[in-house]
């Protein structure tokens, strides 16, 4: 039952994912989508085309929440399979992409045959800014409110509140 649930949400992220949907009236009809879709959906949410909230593997989702006046802006990618809060006020830029789950490398057996272990979650804070192209590893559990995550950093671990961070592995470049 929860694969097939999984496809129709995906069918229904893909449709409502077009660039039509980008117009003002119709991003509307994209937001109804998501609040049906999670527990929490907020209020002057802006989600652009081809985002992709979704659960790999045949495994559960988590709880999403995601707060009042959040803009994600196209082609992101947000894995759900473990609990995921967006605060407030959050922008996510083009290009990131999102994970919670990783796989257990522990010998030469091919992927396939390896477990996965999801994370506890990931909550991002109030006023966090992610840059475009940004990736977000399985071990980070928080992103500090008022963060600045640089374009094209690979988060490893958390971030503080108001931090600026970038780079590969994302350090800390200065503080808000």
């Amino acid at each position: 039952m929860q694969l097939v649930f999984e496809m129709i949400r995906r069918v229904f992220q893909i449709f409502f994912g077009i660039w039509v949907f980008d117009c003002p009236g119709l991003m509307k009809c994209r937001n109804l989508m998501y609040k049906i879709m999670f527990k929490k959906f907020g209020k002057k949410n802006v989600l652009s085309s081809k985002i992709s909230f979704y659960v790999p593997h045949g495994l559960k989702m988590g709880e999403v929440k995601v707060g009042d006046y959040v803009r994600i802006s196209e082609d992101v990618s947000i894995d759900c399979c473990a609990n995921l809060v967006i605060e407030d006020n959050v922008w996510i830029s083009e290009h990131s992409l999102i994970l919670n789950h990783e796989h257990i490398i522990d010998g030469r057996e091919w992927k396939k045959s390896k477990a996965v272990r999801v994370t506890d979650g990931l909550t991002i804070g109030e006023d966090a800014w992610i840059g475009a192209g940004v990736t977000i590893l399985p071990k980070v559990s928080r992103i500090g409110k008022g963060a600045i995550i640089g374009a094209g950093s690979v988060v490893t671990k958390d971030v503080e509140d108001y931090a600026i961070v970038a780079g590969n592995p994302a350090r800390q470049i200065g503080q808000r």
